[in-house]
Formats: structure tokens, C-alpha cells, sequence
């Protein structure tokens, strides 16, 4: 939060940010276990194929499409999690904690400000 956000207190957007990071996680791990079902129902069909001499049926895996249904939504989850992170970080430093809108920055003078001599300087 320090370092992205200001330290700025949790918004919907960083809640949106972290949900869908937690969907593109859990997406990707869910298609490692439906991609290697894939694989060994394909390994089964040619196997079945080379042992009866027969012709290779493609489909009839339904772990193929899921796979391959999961890993898109992982992609677009992750995306909407970076631009939800974005967001988040672009509106907490615009407003202050409180929710007031930031001042407009001072141009700072130019050279190598001097501090003001004492008035009673020995």
C-alpha cells in the first residue's frame, strides 16, 4: 500500500485488484490439473488408435476445451487485475487520506535556496 497507493486506506479498486489476481491464480492452477487430463486422454486415443490399427477420432476430450477456457480467463483476470491496481494507484494520489483533492504542486524556485540570516548575528 506504501509504495503503490501512498499509503492510502483500501479502496474498491485495489478490492477488485486482488480478486481478480486471486481468480487468475486459482484459473491457472485449476488448468494444470485439466491440461494433464487432457494429455492423458489424448496419450489414451492414440494408444487405442496404434493398437487396433485404427484412424484417430479428433474431440471427444473435454478437458482440451477447459484447459484451454481457463487459461484465457486467467489471461483476462490478470489484465483486469493490473488495470484495477492502476486505477487503484492513480485515485489514492490524487486525494489526500481524508478525501479532499491533492493541492497543485509549487513551482520550486530556482538555484540553491539560502536561509534567512539571524537578525542577531554576532
Amino acid at each position: 500500500m506504501d509504495k503503490i497507493g501512498g499509503g492510502a486506506a483500501v479502496s474498491h479498486f485495489l478490492l477488485a485488484s486482488w480478486l481478480c489476481f486471486g481468480a487468475a491464480i486459482s484459473a491457472n492452477i485449476i488448468s494444470y490439473f485439466t491440461g494433464g487430463e487432457d494429455a492423458q486422454r489424448e496419450i489414451k486415443k492414440i494408444d487405442k488408435c496404434l493398437i487396433t490399427a485404427t484412424a484417430y477420432e479428433n474431440g471427444g476430450n473435454p478437458f482440451r476445451g477447459t484447459t484451454r477456457a481457463l487459461n484465457i480467463a486467467a489471461l483476462v483476470l490478470f489484465l483486469l487485475g493490473v488495470s484495477f491496481l492502476t486505477l487503484h494507484a492513480y485515485t489514492s494520489t490524487r486525494n489526500i487520506p481524508n478525501g479532499t483533492a491533492t493541492p497543485s504542486a509549487k513551482p520550486l524556485s530556482k538555484g540553491n535556496p539560502q536561509p534567512n540570516a539571524s537578525p542577531s548575528s554576532p
